[in-house]
């Protein structure tokens, strides 16, 4: 006999379950609930199946391990996919089973629900079905429609308290993540807010910033603690001074109380809900790569300059011997003769690391207003001859030139040579090769183009890394230390312009690189 609950104590319930789910502990809130809802249906027995979609969220949210599972409540993982459960989640609504031996639906029901009553509830909320409640009685016809109605209401609002609850939990987790990562980082790591006060720095900050020993409280102005550290000057003047039109920034810091070189990386961080901004400070020490530099580049300085004097000197004895050297050894003069192209060849490597040396070091104020024609008609003057021994066509293509760029006028001259020149060598004889040059918006555009061997795909990506060449069929006989390209690069960058590359294996290639005019 169906037993009507009475409205009184249907909205006694209601609002008893209501105030229980402003709470927010769900893994007690969510089963006082269901007990609350089984005992005013008179349900024996009351099971919850959970969505496996969403089993890191329920152990999060709702740990069934350490729950108190009875006769009335009990909880699992999974289970929806078979019997009165399973049933639900394919239609996606509530049912009531008043008879479950009569039921027409009994046959996927299952051992689960072999007779008596039943009343099955889906928790959804944005769509997202998030479990199913059943609750049984071992009488047919024991749940009313107004058992349903309660049933579903209530359900309808821990869904909610689930699904906002499960919000709270991935932004719980996320921070943890971030300050996990954090602190894994191995260089000082700060956020602050729009007026430099610090939020959060991780372990590397606090020693660098030698405030180990007492803990950390949010709310310190970066100001306070970095007052005589030079590393921080740039950064304050950007706190001071950042507009919306900047959000990140790039920049290297030394810092002269400690004797440490930084790479810093500065962004603008942004919470629009809660109406939140300030700075995310990444400091990279480099120190350790820069003293690295450093030594690498004296080496490559005093090694250059020690060894050029005992190879002119081979060279010059060389000669002598060549010339009082009888005609009757035409072996001995082939043995000087490959000393003698050894030489000049360590001779040419020495040039280069030389010039490399000279490149980077060379500071960027020597940069001057440079004529672009008379560049473009000396590039071309000092690479005709060589094209010309190879009989190829070194055609020109000039057109919308500024009248004049800011660079280093030797470096951009010696590196748009170098384009030609490798052109002119690693394409064969008869060949053809078109310098282009022209001025677009705010660039200025030098490229070579030639139909000469290409180069492969595996090449292309260290093909500006200093001394490698890449060896190909019909490079063999080709001279050269691998330098050249790798200078153009620098050369390049160091006017904050970019170089690339194009090229196919037996059809050609194409070399380029722009300047910014400004």
């Amino acid at each position: 006999m169906l037993r009507h609950l009475d409205p009184s104590r249907e909205l006694e319930v209601l609002a008893e379950i209501a105030q229980l789910l402003t709470q927010f502990d769900m893994q007690r809130v969510l089963g006082r609930v269901i007990r609350k809802v089984a005992g005013a249906v008179g349900a024996t027995h009351a099971h919850l199946a959970l969505h496996s979609n969403y089993e890191m969220d329920w152990r999060n949210i709702f740990q069934t391990d350490r729950l108190d599972v009875d006769t009335v409540y009990s909880a699992s993982v999974g289970g929806l996919n078979t019997g009165l459960a399973g049933w639900v989640v394919r239609e996606r609504r509530g049912t009531i089973v008043y008879n479950a031996a009569r039921d027409e639906r009994r046959e996927v029901f299952g051992e689960e629900l072999s007779k008596g009553s039943a009343i099955a509830m889906p928790l959804i909320c944005n769509q997202d079905l998030m479990a199913v409640l059943t609750l049984l009685h071992p009488e047919a016809r024991h749940f009313a429609e107004s058992h349903f109605r309660l049933v579903q209401i209530a359900m309808n609002q821990a869904s909610v308290a689930v699904h906002n609850a499960r919000l709270e939990n991935h932004v719980r987790s996320g921070k943890h993540q971030f300050e996990a990562v954090l602190h894994a980082v191995d260089n000082p790591m700060l956020v602050l807010d729009t007026r430099g006060k610090i939020l959060m720095m991780n372990d590397a900050a606090t020693r660098y910033l030698q405030i180990a020993d007492a803990p950390f409280v949010p709310g310190i102005h970066l100001a306070d603690l970095v007052r005589d550290d030079s590393a921080f000057e740039r950064i304050l003047q950007i706190i001071d001074s950042a507009s919306g039109t900047t959000s990140r920034w790039l920049f290297k810091a030394h810092s002269e109380l400690r004797e440490r070189d930084f790479e810093v990386l500065m962004s603008v961080w942004e919470n629009p809900l809660q109406g939140q901004s300030g700075f995310v400070v990444m400091m990279h020490d480099v120190t350790t790569l820069l003293e690295l530099d450093r030594f690498k580049n004296d080496m490559l300085r005093m090694a250059s300059h020690d060894l050029r004097s005992p190879l002119a000197l081979i060279s010059g004895y060389t000669d002598v011997l060549d010339m009082d050297l009888p005609d009757e050894y035409p072996t001995l003069r082939g043995y000087l003769d490959a000393i003698r192209r050894t030489t000049q060849r360590m001779d040419g490597l020495l040039i280069d690391l030389l010039r490399v040396e000279r490149i980077q070091s060379s500071p960027l104020e020597l940069h001057q207003p440079v004529p672009v024609t008379a560049l473009l008609e000396t590039v071309i003057d000092n690479t005709q001859a060589a094209a010309f021994q190879k009989q190829q066509l070194l055609d020109t293509d000039f057109h919308s030139l500024p009248d004049e760029i800011v660079a280093d006028p030797v470096m951009i001259r010696e590196a748009m040579e170098n384009f030609v020149s490798n052109a002119i060598k690693y394409t064969p004889e008869g060949g053809h090769i078109v310098v282009r040059a022209y001025a677009r918006d705010t660039a200025f555009y030098f490229i070579v183009e030639d139909n000469g061997i290409g180069i492969g795909p595996e090449h292309m990506p260290r093909l500006f890394t200093s001394f490698y060449r890449a060896k190909q069929a019909g490079t063999e006989h080709i001279q050269g230390t691998g330098v050249g390209l790798s200078l153009v690069k620098t050369v390049i960058e160091r006017h904050q312009g970019k170089v690339w590359v194009e090229s196919e294996v037996g059809v050609g290639s194409q070399f380029g690189f722009w300047l910014p005019l400004s």
